[in-house]
């Protein structure tokens, strides 16, 4: 299984693959968000824009791990009613289904009803061999 790791923590974000193989169509790979809160937060919401190239194995709405997922066209939404102070981790699966070069899009953390609490990140460019 191929898989990219990201990590959203203080207004930053990496991505890189975690083995040294260019991903394949047909591969599966997964997407792991790492949040670091530095205070207790009430209503974030987390919002993972995905590549053109991936689709999410998991398509339903719902209750998943203590909070909210809800897939859409071409974003992945995470709702935490409350986030502790700590680091938490979001994990998702995604099919590749075509071959060529996409951007991510970004990432990003914010609370619903306290905006200055946010971090974000740059889009990045993934290469998918057919």
């Amino acid at each position: 299984m191929q898989c990219f790791d990201d990590a959203l923590s203080d207004k930053s974000c990496v991505l890189h693959f975690c083995d040294s193989s260019s991903p394949k169509v047909g591969d599966v790979i997964r997407v792991r968000i790492t949040i670091k809160a530095e205070r207790d937060l009430d209503f974030v919401e987390v919002i993972d824009r995905r590549a053109a190239c991936m689709e999410p194995v998991r398509q339903l709405s719902g209750y998943h791990f203590g909070y909210y997922i809800a897939p859409k066209d071409y974003t992945t939404t995470y709702y935490f009613d409350k986030m502790p102070k700590g680091t938490h981790v979001v994990e998702a699966e995604y099919y590749l289904d075509r071959a060529g070069t996409y951007s991510t899009g970004s990432c990003k953390a914010q609370c619903a009803y306290a905006p200055e609490y946010a971090a974000t990140e740059k889009a990045h460019t993934v290469v998918v061999n057919p």
